[in-house]
């Protein structure tokens, strides 16, 4: 009876690590986004209902951060797509936050 106790520990510590690191999706997730090194993860706040994807937003996102400052001006907003954003806004990778937010598109220079 022990060992079949301690191998039942075992399964659900694996399980639980594994659903931690993202093995297991959430069966329920809506949006999916790449982060920067393009794997994919659920990127859409659980409970939150967002605008349909319509189209992109013009411009692009800026360049995702190496290090993180810590420093923020504004309370970031979570999105899956740029729909969920402002119209000068685009949905982008967050290194800091780990996860896609609404940042001021960058427009290129000719």
């Amino acid at each position: 009876m022990k060992v079949q106790t301690v191998a039942a520990v075992v399964v659900v510590a694996v399980v639980v690590t594994m659903t931690e690191a993202g093995l297991f999706p959430p069966k329920d997730c809506k949006y999916w986004c790449k982060d920067n090194l393009g794997i994919n993860y659920c990127c859409g706040q659980p409970g939150v209902t967002y605008p349909p994807f319509t189209k992109k937003h013009l411009g692009r996102c800026p360049p995702v951060r190496d290090t993180c400052t810590g420093v923020r001006t504004q309370l970031p907003t979570y999105c899956p797509h740029d729909g969920a954003c402002q119209f000068r806004s685009k949905c982008c990778y967050d290194t800091c936050l780990k996860h896609h937010v609404c940042k001021t598109a960058e427009y290129p220079y000719y």
